[in-house]
């Protein structure tokens, strides 16, 4: 039988549509106080914004009238026939955000008229109205939203825990206040600042406070038009790279929107200036004529439908190229005169002082001066170094830990190689006769479990004794501050420096996890700790996942509001080579939320490992050089690097011989 719904379930049910967890409130909110005229927005949370939500603007209040009629369904002030939709100058349009918001949860809302003696409040619980009456208040809207789903408990129940949803709303009004740099937002949660941004209208002071000097310093700007869409805002370099997309940013008249197409647009044009598997930051806006825009077509309005998709994806893509190839023109002292003069004193241009701005500009000078002592101990050739295995695509990364069978035949396959044919061969051999063990499957496949434990331990002595060799070869030296050729009776052997340290760094965690899985590891104290700035958002994860940080490690203290401070790494028997790249890949991973799944972890462990292997262009004294060629020959698997690279090509001395027509 068909029913008329009655209003709290219909109300309820609308909620569903629009309200997914406290995000959803503050976004619809701050929406309602951008679109009221507001240029401050003061965003207090507590637990989450599961106990408690205020958000307060300086906007145009209401009449008490309409206070009232707000929390009606569809009741709007900013549209009145469909037409209208085909020129939305505002944010909401629906007028269901706080009908919705009501109906699954108590609001107390607080407004009052610019130029008004008095204000109003409307008291509404679970949908009802409980009370409306005349009160003094200030001028501006303020509106409170208390146990959020106290009433839909099926829905209560599929909240994260506290940081999590304090993080959701964290990126929510960073993305929002990248779309309105002339609105000053403020977020606290549980009396602690989150972000406090200017309110300056300069787009690059919000980059600043939220993402720190680093990426601010990397932004050129983005400026192009083609008719009839007009693209502005900043792009990174290629020297600042993210492991993901989660600091692309992307809005539509000032509406921020998720598009494959637009995506796409931007992979396309950065495809030949970024690596594989590395990402560039942007906060771009298209400004495209309101009637060519369909933003009426998702219930929380993150898709929009564009009239011409081709237009759209030639606008970005010329416009981000263009960006990145006038890139190398800017000079970097000039950001540093124009626009970080505009950022320094922000205290004085901020509607109200911002102590956490002071505590991120002491952070970063303590950050600078560590850098510049830090340089000054850095031999010439170390600043050369760079991570080899950037340049190899994520989707050729070991998906399992590689153990090869142990005929003499493949083994000689796999050392013996001449020119890039050669190699090219052996590792099509190897890979095709190898066998796969992946230590995260607890059950593991039918050829697997074939494969005993003594197997494993005769495959692993097999390996060491067929490369015992190596602890009697003459050790010739270092080649490019890369290579180390060493010489045995008619053997000459090449091993990259960072491959093979790298492998044995992993080696060393691989066993370590598997030993230790409620353990943490060992720990390798910093001389000097390392500090890095992250957003309100990475922070919320960081906070939440200190625990299993510390057991891989990596010792984490929180400072200040966007601060972290690493003291230790885990210990790789060597000076870890780049904690802050590590931190930096880690985190990437707890965005994409693949931290923590089992068989992730020997991604984590190669990134680990990379960033605690020395580098090319490291020079290694001759000990050192011996120590490495040394641990190469215990190895499990001493033939490839985590990523699946060679690390030991050998030449006979026939092989040279014929190179240089010796023997035809």
């Amino acid at each position: 039988m068909i029913r008329i719904l009655d209003n709290t379930t219909a109300n309820g049910i609308a909620a569903g549509e629009v309200i997914e967890r406290p995000a959803s409130v503050v976004k619809e909110l701050i929406e309602n106080s951008l679109d009221a005229g507001a240029s401050i927005i003061n965003c207090d949370i507590e637990r989450g914004g599961i106990k408690r939500i205020l958000i307060s603007d300086n906007g145009c209040g209401m009449t008490p009238e309409d206070a009232v009629l707000a929390f009606k369904r569809h009741a709007t002030s900013k549209l009145r026939k469909i037409s209208d939709l085909d020129h939305l100058v505002t944010m909401g349009f629906r007028g269901e955000a706080l009908a919705s918001i009501a109906a699954v949860s108590r609001v107390n809302l607080h407004t009052r008229q610019i130029g008004q003696e008095q204000g109003f409040e409307v008291i509404v619980e679970g949908g009802k109205l409980i009370k409306s009456q005349k009160i003094g208040c200030p001028e501006g809207t303020q509106v409170e939203i208390r146990d959020l789903f106290y009433n839909v408990p099926a829905r209560y129940k599929f909240l994260k825990r506290d940081q999590t949803e304090q993080g959701y709303i964290a990126d929510l009004v960073m993305r929002l206040a990248l779309a309105r740099s002339d609105v000053s937002f403020r977020l606290t949660s549980n009396q602690t600042s989150l972000l406090h941004t200017p309110g300056n209208n300069n787009l690059l002071s919000v980059i600043y406070v939220l993402y720190g000097k680093e990426t601010a310093e990397a932004m050129v700007e983005v400026n192009y038009f083609l008719e009839p869409i007009k693209l502005s805002g900043y792009i990174t370099t290629p020297q600042v790279t993210r492991g993901n997309r989660s600091r692309q940013i992307v809005f539509v008249n000032g509406r921020n929107i998720a598009s494959k197409i637009i995506s796409a647009a931007v992979t396309e044009a950065s495809k030949t200036w970024f690596m594989k598997g590395k990402f560039p930051s942007l906060v771009i806006n298209l400004e495209i004529p309101l009637n060519l825009v369909d933003v009426n077509v998702h219930p929380q309005k993150t898709e929009v439908r564009f009239w011409d998709e081709q237009i759209v994806f030639r606008a970005v893509y010329h416009g981000i190229r263009e960006a990145l190839e006038s890139g190398s023109t800017v000079i970097k002292g000039e950001i540093t005169s124009n626009h970080y003069q505009t950022v320094t004193p922000l205290t004085s241009d901020f509607k109200e002082t911002p102590l956490e701005y002071s505590l991120s500009q002491r952070t970063s000078q303590s950050k600078e001066k560590s850098e510049e002592t830090s340089k000054e101990a850095i031999s010439e050739s170390s600043k050369l170094k760079y991570d080899a295995d950037e340049r190899i695509s994520s989707a050729e990364q070991a998906q399992a830990f590689m153990m090869y069978q142990k005929t003499d035949q493949i083994a000689s396959q796999t050392c013996s190689s001449i020119g890039s044919q050669t190699i090219s061969q052996t590792e099509s051999q190897t890979n095709n006769n190898s066998v796969f063990r992946s230590e995260s499957n607890e059950s593991q496949s039918a050829d697997i479990s074939q494969v005993t434990q003594s197997e494993i331990v005769s495959e692993t002595q097999s390996r060491q004794s067929e490369l015992a060799y190596l602890k009697e070869a003459r050790l010739i030296g270092q080649v490019f501050q890369t290579y180390l050729l060493l010489e045995h009776k008619n053997r000459f052997i090449i091993i990259d420096q960072h491959a093979a340290h790298e492998r044995i760094i992993y080696e060393q965690l691989h066993d370590q996890y598997l030993a230790n899985k409620n353990r943490p590891f060992k720990k390798q104290i910093l001389l000097q700790n390392e500090t890095l700035e992250l957003t309100a958002h990475e922070m919320a994860l960081v906070e939440e996942n200190l625990d299993e940080l510390d057991r891989l490690g990596f010792e984490i203290n929180l400072f200040g509001n966007n601060t972290i401070i690493i003291r230790t790494v885990p210990d790789t028997g060597k000076k870890f080579s780049s904690p802050v790249s590590a931190v930096k890949s880690l985190i990437d991973s707890l965005i994409d939320q693949s931290f923590f799944q089992e068989d992730k972890h020997d991604e984590l462990l190669y990134t680990v490992a990379c960033k605690a292997a020395v580098k090319a262009h490291d020079n290694l004294s001759y000990n050192e050089m011996k120590k490495l060629v040394a641990d190469l020959t215990k190895l499990v698997n001493p033939y490839h690097c985590p990523h699946g690279r060679p690390l030991i090509i050998e030449l006979s001395k026939t092989d040279l011989e014929k190179l240089f027509k010796r023997i035809v």
